[in-house]
């Protein structure tokens, strides 16, 4: 598998995603503040859940975490209810097979 560097856009990197693509993501410094969240969208179970990443969404058919991580509900006002989240601090972020591997 290529391995493709973070400095494309979200939209090229969610369709490296789909296509099976290893993709390593790690801030030089800090770490991403990451939710996760079911995706109710999904049609063919390639994207069941949404990976969002400093604003940044997305989409896998797998999670793995292997940090601490807590659940977090928000009131989107626009929508009208909460939104539930896993949310955890990661150092990096690898997505590979459409599995996303939250380190």
């Amino acid at each position: 598998m290529d391995l493709k560097k973070s400095s494309t856009s979200a939209t090229n990197l969610q369709d490296l995603i789909l296509e099976g693509r290893k993709i390593f993501m790690k801030k030089p410094e800090g770490t991403y503040f990451v939710q996760v969240r079911f995706n109710f969208n999904d049609i063919d179970g390639t994207r069941k859940w949404r990976v969002i990443m400093d604003g940044l969404e997305f989409h896998v058919s797998e999670i793995m975490l292997s940090v601490p991580c807590r659940t977090e509900s928000e009131l989107y006002e626009d929508s009208g209810g909460y939104k539930h989240h896993i949310v955890a601090e990661a150092k990096e972020v690898v997505f590979e097979k459409l599995i996303a591997y939250i380190n």
